[in-house]
C-alpha cells in the first residue's frame, strides 16, 4: 500500500505546466483588476473568478492522502501557507515603515487594529500586502477539505455530492454567522482566519481535485476543437451571469450573487481560463509567471503604486489604482507595466534557482509535449 502511494506521488508531482501558465493568466487578471476602477464592469467580471480559480488550480495538485494523520497535515500547511503569510507581512510592514507615505495610513489606523487584522482575521490592512490573506484562506480551504476527504472521500458519489452542496450553501450563508458574532462581540466582525472564506474557497479546491482525478482536462484535450467553442461560449456565460445581472463580488470578503448564480460563474470563469491555459501550455513566459506566483502575488500592489508614481512624475498626471482611471485602455497599460516590473522582479532569483545565465527560457514556446 504505501508503495503504491509513493508511486502515485511521483507519477502526480511532475509539474503541469497547464497549471502554472493558467496561474500566470489569473495572475495577470489579478493585478489588472486591482488597477481598474472599482465600478469598472470588467473588474465585476474579474472578481467573480479571479481567485476562485486559484483555489481550483491549487485543488488539482492537492493530495490529501499522502498524510497520514491530522498532524502531518497541519505540520506541513504551516510551513506553506501560514509561515509565508507571517513573511511577507512583515516585509509590507517593513517597507510602510521605511516611507512616509506608506506609513501614515498604518499610523493614522492604529496598531491595535493592524495587529487584529494580521492576527485575528488573516488579512493585513494598509500595508501594501492585504492580498496575502489568500495564503490564511489556502490554508482554511485545505484543512476544510483534508476533513471533509477523511469523512466522506470513500462514500458514495451522491452522499459526497450532497455534502458538497451543504457546504456551498453553508458559505453562501456564513455572513449570517458574522452578523450575529458581531452582535455578540461588538469588537469583531466575522470569523477568525478566514474561515468564512475557506468554506467557500473548499468547493473549489475540492472540484479541482476530481477534476485531476477523472483526467477531465486530458479527456477535453483529446477532443481536438471543443475547447475552441467551449472557451468563448463560457466566458460570454460567465459575463452575462455574472456582472450584467449581479454586479460586484468578493469572494475575500464574503461577498456573493445569489449562490447558484455565484459558483455558476465562478465555475465558467476558471474553466474559460484554464482551457485557454491548456492550449497555450508550452508558452515559456506564462508557465515562468506561475512558477513564481507567489512572489509576484505579493509583490503586485507596490509594482502597481511604483507604476502610477513613476507615470505621476513623469507627465503630472495622478493615476488612483481602482478609484481613479479615467479608462479600461489606461488601466490595461499600467497592468502591463506592473506585470512587467513583477516578472523582472523575481527573475535573479529564477536565475540562482536554474543557473543560467546565457539566455531568457521564457522568450520562446517549449518544445516539449
Amino acid at each position: 500500500m504505501h508503495r503504491m502511494e509513493e508511486t502515485t506521488d511521483k507519477k502526480t508531482s511532475v509539474r503541469r505546466t497547464e497549471i502554472d501558465v493558467a496561474k500566470g493568466f489569473a495572475l495577470f487578471l489579478v493585478v489588472f483588476g486591482h488597477v481598474l476602477d472599482r465600478d469598472s464592469i470588467w473588474a465585476y467580471w474579474i472578481f467573480m473568478f479571479h481567485m476562485p480559480v486559484f483555489f481550483f488550480l491549487s485543488g488539482m495538485t492537492f493530495r490529501p492522502e499522502k498524510y497520514k494523520s491530522l498532524s502531518d497535515f497541519l505540520k506541513d500547511k504551516w510551513k506553506k501557507r501560514i509561515i509565508p503569510y507571517f513573511i511577507v507581512t512583515f516585509i509590507g510592514l517593513a517597507i510602510c515603515m521605511l516611507r512616509a507615505d506608506y506609513q501614515q495610513p498604518v499610523l493614522e489606523r492604529g496598531w491595535k487594529d493592524i495587529l487584529t487584522w494580521i492576527f485575528y482575521y488573516g488579512q493585513p490592512v494598509e500595508l501594501y500586502v492585504g492580498q496575502i490573506w489568500f495564503m490564511v484562506g489556502l490554508f482554511m480551504a485545505e484543512l476544510i477539505s483534508y476533513l471533509w476527504f477523511r469523512l466522506l472521500g470513500h462514500q458514495s458519489p451522491a452522499l459526497r455530492c450532497y455534502s458538497l452542496l451543504l457546504l456551498a450553501w453553508a458559505a453562501m450563508n456564513v455572513g449570517k454567522l458574522n452578523t450575529a458574532l458581531s452582535t455578540v462581540f461588538p469588537m469583531v466582525h466575522r470569523l477568525p482566519w478566514k474561515i468564512d472564506t475557506g468554506l467557500c474557497a473548499a468547493v473549489f479546491l475540492i472540484a479541482g481535485y476530481y477534476t485531476t482525478k477523472s483526467k477531465l482536462l486530458e479527456r477535453l484535450e483529446n477532443q481536438g476543437n471543443l475547447s475552441w467553442f467551449l472557451i468563448p461560449f463560457f466566458t460570454w456565460l460567465s459575463y452575462y451571469f455574472g456582472p450584467r445581472l449581479h454586479g460586484y463580488v468578493n469572494i475575500c470578503d464574503c461577498a456573493y450573487s445569489p449562490g447558484p448564480y455565484y459558483f455558476l460563474v465562478a465555475f465558467l470563469g476558471s474553466a474559460a481560463l484554464v482551457l485557454t491555459a491548456v492550449l497555450c501550455k508550452n508558452w515559456r513566459f506564462w508557465q515562468y509567471c506561475g512558477r513564481y506566483s507567489l512572489p509576484i502575488f505579493s509583490a503586485q500592489t507596490f509594482a502597481i503604486y511604483w507604476v502610477t508614481e513613476w507615470i505621476a512624475l513623469a507627465t503630472g498626471r495622478v493615476y488612483v489604482p481602482r478609484h481613479g482611471m479615467p479608462n479600461s485602455k489606461i488601466a490595461l497599460l499600467i497592468t502591463i507595466a506592473a506585470f512587467a516590473l513583477l516578472a523582472a522582479f523575481v527573475y535573479p532569483w529564477h536565475l540562482y534557482k536554474t543557473k543560467k545565465t546565457t539566455e531568457l527560457p521564457f522568450l520562446r514556446k517549449s518544445t516539449k509535449k
